[in-house]
C-alpha cells in the first residue's frame, strides 16, 4: 500500500491515466444480486441509462451498482418504477425536493394500507372465534362487519396528489 501525504481521498478517485473499470451485465447483476434480465427491463423502463457497448456487449462502470442499489430501495418503499424514473431523470427542482414530494404522496396510500390491514386483522381475530354452523348464517360476513365497499387507498391518494399539486 503507498500513502501519500495529504492525499486521504484520492484513492477514491481513478487517475486521469486510468479507465474506470467496465464490468459484463453478468457481473453488475451478480454484484447487485438480480437477474440480467432485470437490469434490462430496468434500461428499458428508464430507470437505469443505457451503458455503453463494446463489440455489442453492455459495459457498465461502478455507479450503475448505486444507481441498481437506489432502485431496489425505492421500490421496496413502495415506488413505482415510474415514480423512481421521475426521482432519478428530472432535474428541474433538487432530488430532495423530488423525494419529498414523491414521499408526501405516498404517505396517504401507505396509510390506507395500514387502515385495511387492520381492517383484515380485526376481522381475522372475529372470524378464529366463529363457532357458527354454517358460513350462510354466519353474520361475520354481514355487511354491517365486513363492509363490501371500503374508502381505499387509491382515494386517499388521489387526495394526495390534489394537494400536493395545488402546493402549499
Amino acid at each position: 500500500m503507498r500513502f501519500e501525504a495529504g492525499f486521504k481521498s484520492s484513492r477514491a478517485l481513478p487517475r486521469l491515466n486510468e479507465i474506470a473499470p467496465q464490468r459484463t451485465i453478468g457481473e453488475v447483476a451478480n454484484l447487485a444480486g438480480m437477474s440480467t434480465s432485470r437490469i434490462r427491463y430496468y434500461e428499458r423502463c428508464g430507470v437505469l441509462p443505457e451503458p455503453e457497448r463494446t463489440a455489442g456487449q453492455r459495459r457498465y462502470t461502478d455507479d450503475v451498482l448505486r444507481r441498481l442499489a437506489i432502485i431496489d430501495a425505492a421500490q421496496r418503499v413502495g415506488f413505482s418504477l415510474e415514480e423512481i424514473r421521475d426521482l432519478l431523470g428530472s432535474r428541474d427542482q433538487p432530488a430532495h425536493a423530488r423525494l419529498r414530494q414523491l414521499a408526501m404522496l405516498k404517505l396517504p396510500e401507505l396509510d390506507g394500507l395500514i387502515a385495511r390491514a387492520t381492517s383484515v386483522r380485526r376481522v381475522l381475530k372475529m372470524c378464529s372465534r366463529c363457532d357458527c354452523e354454517s358460513i350462510d348464517v354466519c353474520r361475520m360476513f354481514d355487511d354491517r362487519v365486513l363492509p363490501l365497499h371500503e374508502r381505499t387507498a387509491t382515494h386517499s391518494a388521489r387526495r394526495a396528489r390534489r394537494e400536493v399539486a395545488a402546493g402549499p
